[in-house]
């Protein structure tokens, strides 16, 4: 009983610190999907390099050793927690941002995590000795279980109610009493055996590995986590990455491994294979149009798609599995394969598309694999068996491998001419750490314009030809919030402003002789495209400052080096793709943006949102920091977007202006309720527009 309960232990603290590490240094990197991306490539690299400790320490023939070794590793651990982890903020960091977040996650997590990755596979070596040889995949499954409870837990029961220096020291409390555990079992281990010296005993007969069995043991795990990661990208482009839509996913991918693995035999074929085919296609409709589906339904859409291919995957990952022996092989190849997909989404796809390209050749992949799997299974059973079955069997095989195949290529056809349909308006495209941006030249009817676009969301427009007197269109055309605003501020003279989020750099086309306009922009990529491909800045008749990384680290570092901005406005607007960075909207980021306005400042909010209502938390800090929220509501007028601004300000100037009375929308105190978001917990529940 002790190694079944020790191997839930293991595997729950092995998925419990992964929310809680990510969401900790997210606003350090600018609260984007690849922050998560690049984690779960750290993740699968430790947890691979865990398993091949635990392979080859269990090579070694004295058990005693193996006991001393990784019990004195496990007690160092506990002198290397990650309970001080934010002091690593203050390191300086060069280079890719990337690089920078496994930097981060290596010196604060890396050997504790390693050494606790290699605990699962170790005992299941030593039950399988203690147990005569029996087979550890029960071991396995609860291990599945315990990650799956683990993930699940987090939103439910840990981030709602604790905060994050809270969690750390619970996490490491319980890895404390682990390592007790460890130390009972490595106890009764070493006593089992009287003698000085143990010789394992041998788990069966390995019988040799195929090269065709191995190659398809690593696709498939490979393909398994590029399915979640990429999906993971691809639902978070239009709400913001909070642990919640990490962990969903990611939960739906362990259950699919707890169930390909039970002895339910839940893997039908039949069922599985022809419903992905179907839910393929509806993937290509999420793919090319998900913006235009509310948030309820994109979530379900994905999940569904992700547990259809996963389930596929794992399944045909259990038919291949050794009956006896290879165990820890399998085990090892299972992990290299996960981390080799972690690559391929985090580093190899971000310098070879620039398009979620990952996204539909997983779609493609998992046919392709499938009907591979199925035709190797379907040799074995030919090999295997001698029956009058044989014959069903093996045309029934058949069928489905060719009918998988058959349709893979048609699906394929279609995407590819989707693809060159819905890019046929580029003419600037690009993809880094950050997003996908792209430049769109549209002439349709009545439009004749350029936008930027971010994900799916349109990042600002200019009308076409270019011109030096152009005037800002989209969210920012005269006649919204942030215009009026701008205009009543210039009527005391020269203004000083800060917008964070640059975007085609469209305001910058309100600034006057004598005004300054500084924008903190996190993608080095917008800024050039801004530059590149748009004249908002060059024109300006104000003087135009852009400053790179992410906002509130580079407002915070200014304050601490004693630079208090002293603007008039401060504007946030630094939206990608359809979402706010949540770190953006907390009450500690509010205390700093006050400390950098004057005291009869302005602070602007963009909160234009096709899923979220963001209001309730600007309510909430409106009233929290004592001051008056005026509301803004532009409808949209042909081609131009729905405008919403949020003003917070005690500038009387503005709250009891005729023009700006009479342009805000009144607020319906009884339809909102204040929503308290902080940098522990930010809940996107209390906001989505479809539960409110």
């Amino acid at each position: 009983m002790q190694y079944f309960i020790s191997v839930f232990i293991s595997a729950f603290l092995v998925f419990q610190i992964q929310p809680i590490i990510s969401k900790i240094i997210l606003p350090w990197f600018g609260g984007g999907a690849s922050v998560w991306t690049t984690c779960m490539l750290f993740f699968q690299f430790f947890l691979l390099v865990g398993y091949l400790y635990a392979f080859l320490l269990s090579k070694i023939v004295k058990v005693k050793f193996q006991v001393v070794v990784h019990l004195t590793c496990l007690l160092l651990c506990l002198f290397l927690l990650p309970d001080n982890i934010s002091d690593l903020q203050s390191i300086s960091i060069n280079g890719a941002p990337t690089w920078a977040v496994l930097k981060v996650l290596f010196l604060g997590l890396g050997v504790p995590y390693l050494i606790l990755s290699a605990n699962t596979p170790l005992l299941q070596h030593w039950f399988t000795n203690h147990a005569n040889g029996d087979q550890p995949y029960r071991l396995y499954a609860v291990s599945n279980v315990g990650s799956f409870l683990a993930l699940i837990s987090y939103p439910l029961a840990i981030e709602p109610f604790m905060p994050l220096d809270w969690q750390l020291k619970l996490w490491s409390s319980i890895y404390l009493l682990f390592v007790f555990m460890i130390g009972w079992i490595c106890f009764v281990v070493v006593k089992q055996n009287k003698q000085e010296i143990l010789e394992l005993r041998k788990q069966g007969i390995n019988p040799k590995v195929s090269v065709y069995r191995f190659f398809l043991w690593f696709t498939l795990s490979a393909l398994g986590v590029v399915l979640l990661v990429s999906t993971t990208n691809a639902l978070t482009q239009n709400v913001p990455p909070v642990p919640f839509l990490w962990l969903a996913p990611l939960a739906i991918y362990l259950l699919t491994y707890v169930v390909a693995f039970s002895h339910f035999a839940l893997y039908i074929r039949h069922f599985w294979l022809p419903l992905f085919m179907l839910l393929s296609f509806v993937a290509l409709l999420i793919y090319f149009i998900g913006g235009q589906f509310d948030f309820i339904t994109q979530l379900l859409i994905y999940l569904l798609i992700l547990l259809c291919g996963c389930m596929i995957c794992h399944g045909e990952l259990n038919s291949l599995k050794p009956q006896q022996g290879n165990t820890t092989l399998f085990y090892l190849v299972l992990s290299a394969g996960g981390v080799f997909g972690s690559f391929l989404v985090a580093f190899v796809a971000k310098n070879i598309f620039d398009d979620f390209l990952e996204f539909p050749l997983a779609i493609f992949s998992v046919l392709v694999l499938a009907t591979a799997s199925l035709w190797w299974n379907k040799n074995e059973e030919f090999a295997e068996t001698k029956s009058d079955m044989v014959g069903s069997v093996n045309s029934s095989f058949s069928k489905l491998a060719i009918g998988s195949a058959v349709f893979g290529l048609v699906w394929l056809f279609v995407f590819i001419k989707l693809n060159n349909q819905y890019q046929q308006y580029d003419i600037a495209k690009a993809r880094n750490f950050y997003g996908i941006l792209s430049v769109k030249d549209i002439t349709e009817g009545s439009v004749n314009e350029r936008r930027l676009i971010d994900g799916t969301t349109s990042h600002g427009s200019q009308t076409l030809p270019l011109s030096n007197s152009a005037v800002p269109r989209s969210y920012y055309r005269p006649g919204t919030g942030i215009q009026l605003v701008i205009k009543e501020l210039s009527r005391d003279g020269q203004v000083d402003v800060g917008i964070i989020g640059l975007g085609v750099g469209a305001l910058a086309a309100y600034g006057q002789k004598g005004d300054h306009y500084t924008f903190y922009e996190l993608n080095p990529l917008v800024s050039d495209f801004a530059n590149r491909y748009f004249n908002y800045l060059g024109s300006s008749k104000a003087d135009v400052d852009v400053k790179l990384g992410d906002a509130r680290v580079t407002l915070q570092h200014e304050l601490d080096s004693g630079k208090s901005n002293e603007f008039d406005l401060l504007v946030i607007d630094a939206f990608s793709g359809d979402l706010i960075p949540t770190h953006l909207l907390t009450n500690e980021a509010f205390l700093l943006y006050l400390q950098h306005i004057k005291s009869q400042g302005v602070i602007a909010l963009h909160i234009s949102n096709r899923h979220l209502s963001l209001l309730p938390v600007i309510m909430h800090h409106g009233k929290n920091f004592n001051m008056q929220v005026m509301l803004f509501e532009t409808p949209g007028n042909g081609n131009d977007h729905d405008a919403q601004w949020v003003v917070l300000t005690n500038n009387s100037r503005l709250t009891d202006s005729a023009k700006l009375i009479y342009s805000q929308t009144v607020i319906p105190m009884e339809q909102y309720k204040e929503v308290i978001w902080t940098d522990d917990y930010s809940s996107l529940l209390s906001i989505l527009k479809v539960l409110n």
